[in-house]
């Protein structure tokens, strides 16, 4: 997919601050924390998590009650991947709890559930009954973006206790929420009744990575629920890999003709060829 001019505006701008932090000292670092743009100062926090040490960490740990929110959520951005002993890894994920159902911003909330799902990830699922613990509160939480971290952070884990808590996220009101959700469960392989049913209901989403993941999904699942919608999306005049691959998934000899009408269209490449000859040998089965 082609990177939007806001995107690339945005990542030369953040290429930008991080060459302009990541050879400053450490007490230059800290100070940018406390910089009016907050992307410069979010880059310098990169950098001083990348570097660790105890006094980043003590300094991480007391920003997470600093009366500036911007200080919070860099503290929490910083706790979330730098290296830490175990009792700094116990104190940090305390921080990071209370910070994620408590905190006032919806941003420091949010930023506590992505670092607290990367400690869970980090330390290879030692916390993860913890982090499910959470989810079950910041899968209601009125921020949009907490909901979304949630997502994000249950996307991190194969665990089917995550389920029930992902279908809520599936039938969220938000279409960023549903498309981490629904790529949270693609990512694990999950499949129950109800992840079906709901992947269906996102058939009709008009946000198209919503539908993206639900055609995938039901696709994997061979669930032919999803057989109109996958040739609906075959049928357009900009196909996507992903799409031709999944007729081969779910193993409808209905897509066949569609198939055909992109071979007629276009040079014959690998995904296109192998569901074509997926779906006829099915064809010639029945």
């Amino acid at each position: 997919m082609a990177i939007s001019v806001y995107s690339k505006k945005k990542e030369d701008i953040e290429f930008q601050y991080w060459e302009r932090c990541r050879n400053l000292p450490e007490e230059k670092l800290i100070a940018l924390l406390g910089h009016n743009n907050f992307k410069l100062s979010l880059e310098a926090a990169k950098v001083l998590q990348l570097k660790g040490g105890s006094k980043v960490i003590k300094l991480a740990q007391m920003d997470c009650f600093s009366n500036s929110y911007k200080r919070r959520v860099l503290a929490a951005f910083i706790l979330g991947q730098i290296s830490l002993n175990s009792n700094e890894e116990k104190v940090s994920l305390d921080i990071l709890y209370n910070l994620a159902l408590t905190d006032k911003s919806a941003m420091v909330r949010s930023y506590a559930v992505s670092s607290f799902g990367h400690r869970c990830n980090r330390t290879k699922k030692k916390y993860l009954d913890s982090l499910l613990a959470l989810a079950k509160y910041t899968v209601l939480d009125k921020s949009v973006n907490v909901r979304e971290s949630t997502a994000i952070a249950l996307s991190m884990f194969d665990n089917k206790a995550s389920i029930p808590l992902l279908i809520k996220l599936l039938k969220d009101t938000n279409s960023d929420v549903k498309d981490w959700a629904a790529f949270a469960v693609n990512a694990n392989g999950y499949d129950t009744p109800e992840i079906r049913n709901c992947f269906v209901s996102l058939l009709n989403e008009n946000n198209f990575e919503v539908r993206y993941e639900a055609i995938i999904g039901l696709s994997k699942m061979k669930d032919k629920r999803v057989t109109q919608a996958l040739i609906k999306e075959l049928s357009k005049d900009i196909v996507y890999d992903e799409m031709v691959q999944a007729a081969a998934y779910l193993g409808d000899v209905a897509l066949l003709p569609v198939l055909y009408e992109i071979k007629k269209k276009w040079e014959p490449f690998d995904e296109l060829n192998t569901s074509i000859k997926v779906l006829e040998h099915l064809k010639s089965t029945l």
